[in-house]
């Protein structure tokens, strides 16, 4: 309940970032979200595959690393899902015509090493993806220029 809680909060704060970011409180969630997508990596647990595999991830905004580290950078992700397994996983992409709904899943195998990820999807396209923090509620990936928040509660349930 207090995960759904925040990912409203998140939303909201998102929604209304670009019109009242100078009037946030530095202590806000939209500012925590911000300082985790563009801090140094964190030191990671012993227990990173009891954290990161089984359950959904579901991504909610992103920072580019091009761009200077400016609250106004931070953008709303559009919701697509991870899921990893101890040598597999799947991808549910959001629908960009129905964010109700996801594409067809991405699938392949997954390999770790350390806080670095190597996916091999089915089709035979690999992704190098770096683990920046990790805990029991909340991660940032890095992947393809990219820095993405994500937390294991859903914002909706699409189909």
């Amino acid at each position: 309940m207090a995960f759904k809680t925040i990912n409203a909060l998140i939303i909201f704060l998102f929604i209304s970032l670009n019109s009242s970011a100078q009037a946030l409180n530095p202590d806000s969630v939209v500012y925590q979200v911000f300082d985790a997508l563009t801090a140094e990596p964190a030191p990671l647990p012993t227990n990173i595959d009891d954290l990161l595999i089984g359950p959904e991830w579901e991504a909610l905004a992103y920072w580019e690393m091009g761009q200077p580290k400016q609250l106004e950078y931070l953008n709303e992700a559009v919701g697509d899902v991870y899921q990893f397994q101890p040598t597999s996983f799947v991808i549910k992409l959001v629908d960009p015509n129905n964010p109700r709904t996801y594409l067809k899943a991405v699938t392949g195998s997954l390999s770790r090493k350390e806080r670095n990820l190597t996916l091999l999807a089915s089709n035979g396209n690999q992704l190098a993806i770096t683990i920046i923090f990790i805990d029991s509620n909340y991660m940032v990936l890095e992947l393809d220029g990219l820095r993405l928040f994500f937390s294991q509660a859903r914002s909706f349930n699409a189909q």
